[in-house]
């Protein structure tokens, strides 16, 4: 199975690992099966605040933080009901349900912040009281992130956690590190604590684009420099640096497998030369459905950002028959926007 893990965060100007820079980043795609992060056991008495990035396609019940020693003690997001739930082991739940939908695939921020005993939860700007306000004012211990007793764990990604006890930046896990290379996730908070990666054998280097970070090329010979790389459905050529169509029946591929995964979203591009009729999709994920908005019916270079559905598949169709019309410049990148 192609697995894609990446990491990425969005700046600080606090302390950065393994010499990345605010433009330029690792992020990682904790895998919702084995995948996870263990830190030193952090012990919050008092007023503190919990701050954190994340991307997930989830709907069920999945932990942003754990603690080994039971099932209590957890903070995590329900994606069927769009709700935060915090619990102590000495404490009512606490539900945050939030507005809009957060599990997109989109790059996320929320704050975490208990103050006086009452919790508060701030999901990308907007502040969000629990459903049934409580105060809890005992103590949140936890060493997981990602996972509860290696339960319920999160698929997507969690990164930029920095975790204040009062006023002092205790803990900070940027998880900007490139995981093929260590499994150590570097703590630039107070306590120096440093956390460890679990299953987790390679991240996705990312580039900051506008408010966006998109990761590497995953097309083949999008170039069409040579005749390779693409499975080519009857009518569709590689010639002279183009993929030449000339295609007399609707729904004629030209694909690439093994290059998205589902659920993910990716930044696409294409350039459609010689037109002169009828009309070429793109779509990511198998079978032959296609959005209205990647329908193109004229020369130019387009950009589209698409869902994958189910894996793997990348292809260019014909959506009618009796078409003519050649393409270049083909490109696909994983993208994680902002909100």
């Amino acid at each position: 199975m192609l697995r894609m893990n990446n990491r990425i965060a969005l700046g600080s100007n606090l302390g950065k690992s393994i010499g990345n820079g605010t433009t330029n980043r690792y992020f990682t795609t904790l895998d919702g099966t084995a995948d996870y992060y263990t830190i030193p056991t952090v012990t919050l008495t008092g007023d503190f605040e919990i701050e954190f990035e994340f991307t997930t396609i989830q709907t069920s019940f999945k932990y942003i933080l754990g603690v080994t020693s039971g099932y209590l003690n957890y903070f995590a997001y329900r994606g069927s009901t769009n709700a935060f739930e915090f619990k102590l082991d000495s404490g009512t739940l606490q539900t945050f349900t939030i507005t809009g939908a957060l599990n997109d695939g989109k790059l996320n921020k929320g704050i975490l912040k208990r103050v006086g005993g009452v919790t508060t939860l701030t999901s990308n700007g907007v502040v969000y009281s629990e459903d049934a306000l409580e105060t809890n004012s005992g103590t949140y211990v936890f060493d997981y992130i990602g996972t509860n007793v290696i339960e319920a764990l999160w698929n997507g990604t969690l990164s930029d956690v920095k975790i204040t006890d009062g006023t002092d930046l205790i803990r900070y896990y940027k998880i900007d590190e490139d995981l093929s290379a260590t499994s150590t996730i570097i703590d630039s908070g107070s306590d120096g604590s440093n956390g460890t990666a679990i299953s987790i054998t390679s991240s996705e280097l990312f580039t900051l684009e506008g408010a966006d970070w998109i990761g590497a090329e995953l097309i083949v010979n999008g170039s069409f420099s040579t005749d390779t790389n693409w499975t080519k459905a009857a009518g569709w050529t590689i010639s002279g640096g183009i993929a030449v169509s000339n295609l007399t029946s609707s729904y004629r591929n030209l694909t690439q497998t093994g290059v998205v995964l589902s659920g993910l979203k990716y930044k696409t591009q294409i350039t459609i030369l010689n037109y002169v009729s009828g009309d070429l999709a793109i779509s990511i994920g198998t079978g032959g459905s296609r959005p209205t908005s990647t329908v193109y019916s004229a020369n130019g270079t387009y950009e589209d950002i698409l869902s994958c559905a189910t894996p793997t598949t990348f292809q260019l169709f014909n959506a009618i028959a009796i078409s003519q019309r050649d393409v270049d410049n083909v490109s696909v990148k994983r993208i994680l926007q902002a909100p």
